[in-house]
Parts: C-alpha cells; structure tokens; sequence
C-alpha cells in the first residue's frame, strides 16, 4: 500500500464517519411535522401469519395514503380470518381518530370507511373516494382515501390495529406500537 492508498483510505474513513455523524444528526434534528413518515413494529404477535411489520404514511393535497407490511399476507388462511382496523386522527383539536378503514386481510374481503367518534363508529359507511388493494405478492396493504374525502385536512396521524380470529376465544390482536397509540402528525405537502 502506498502513501496515496492510505491517505485515499484515511479520507474516505473520515467521509464515511462525517456523513453518518451528519445524518444522525439529521435523524434526531428531523421536525414532528412531516408529508411521509414511516413507522417499524417489532415481530410482536407472532402467533399471527399477518403480525404488522411497518407502516407508511404519506400525505399529499391530493389523497392520504398509508401503507401496512405484514409478515406474510395470504390470499386464503387455513389460520382463519384475520382483519384489520386503520384509525385516522385529522383533527389536531379533538381527541381521537375521526375515521376508520375496517377490512379483512384476505382475497374478496370488502373494506369500509366510517366516521368514528371515541374510537366507536358512527353512522353509515362513507362513500366518497377511497380504494384498499391487498398486495399477497409484497405482504403489503395499501389504502388511499381522497383528500377532500378526510376533509382536506392539513395534518393527519393514525393508530393501526389487526385482529387474527384462528381461534375465536383468543383472539391474536397487534397494534402498531402501543394500543391506540398514533404515529406522528403527517402533513400535506
């Protein structure tokens, strides 16, 4: 090794301790406001085919869009059915979610957007512009409610909840974090 190797080696030694120092920093300075986040959840409900792995959200002036990974989402269980609740908070001022997107996890299973008032759902099933695809391929579900379907909201958050029925008297249940707990507030761009 020559002189030039090393001194090449010590500064990209340098480069790379700089740039993860930097982003770091980055990391631990980043605003509670943001138009993407994205949440991990520890293998915590392992009992489950469909344990929440991660969860992304992303706002935009157009539509809110979250994103759930599973551990292995199936088209059909032997396992039994399992479900899943996605809670939208839109409103800063009032506690708790105003909105749920209740469906189940597997093939030909319908969703449904409601209104929820202290975390229990009021009235009937809305039907402005909304769509959940289940993507068996990625283990991913993806859900995309219009904005002007939310009530064009500047910032949201949401709280996700499975439920795995493979034995009915003890139900496999997974929030992403703690129960009833939100991400942080996302907002449009």
């Amino acid at each position: 090794m020559n002189r030039r190797t090393r001194a090449t080696r010590r500064l990209s030694t340098r480069m790379l301790a700089t740039g993860a120092l930097v982003a770091s920093a980055l990391a631990v300075a980043a605003p509670a406001l943001a138009d993407r986040a994205e949440v991990k959840d520890p293998a915590d409900a392992t009992a489950s085919l469909t344990d929440i792995r991660k969860v992304v959200i992303d706002h935009s002036p157009q539509r809110l869009l979250v994103k759930v990974r599973f551990t292995d989402l199936r088209r059909s269980s032997d396992g039994g059915p399992s479900g899943i609740g996605i809670f939208l908070d839109t409103d800063p001022d009032q506690a708790g979610p105003e909105f749920k997107l209740a469906s189940g996890l597997q093939s030909g299973t319908d969703y449904q957007l409601l209104r929820v008032q202290d975390w229990k759902i009021v009235g009937e099933p809305l039907s402005c512009r909304h769509h959940l695809a289940l993507d068996f391929a990625d283990d991913v579900l993806r859900f995309r409610a219009g904005h002007a379907c939310l009530g064009a909201p500047d910032a949201a958050r949401v709280a996700v909840k499975m439920t795995d029925m493979y034995d009915g008297s003890h139900p496999v249940v997974d929030w992403l974090g703690e129960r009833r707990s939100f991400t942080g507030w996302v907002t449009t761009d």
